[in-house]
């Protein structure tokens, strides 16, 4: 298939589109209706029209790919946990409060 294809062989440039159109992390879920509309939008911008039923089987396809790989660990039949590091966000530590001397 044609669009799984682009997909896979692009793989880091299809896991930044899914992150900048949904809030992915490392460790944090992922649906399958948020990858479903991340197979259908990517394929968009690539100027390739699918419908929804083409789009489901190449969903399928991709979430097996990224299991395989460890990238995504399934939680269940519509929930995953993204494994992929890169995507982790910064810690963002609290100021130290300056305290001033009294007296």
């Amino acid at each position: 298939m044609k669009n799984l294809d682009l997909i896979t062989q692009n793989q880091q440039e299809f896991l930044k589109f899914l992150k900048a159109k949904f809030p992915v992390y490392h460790k944090s879920n992922v649906f399958l209706r948020d990858l479903e509309y991340g197979v259908i939008h990517f394929l968009s911008e690539k100027n390739i029209k699918t419908n929804y039923g083409k789009a489901e089987t190449a969903t399928q396809q991709v979430i097996s790919k990224l299991e395989k790989e460890k990238i995504l660990i399934k939680i269940d039949s519509q929930t995953w946990m993204m494994n992929y590091p890169e995507f982790t966000s910064p810690k963002i530590e609290k100021p130290v409060p300056i305290v001033a001397p009294k007296g």
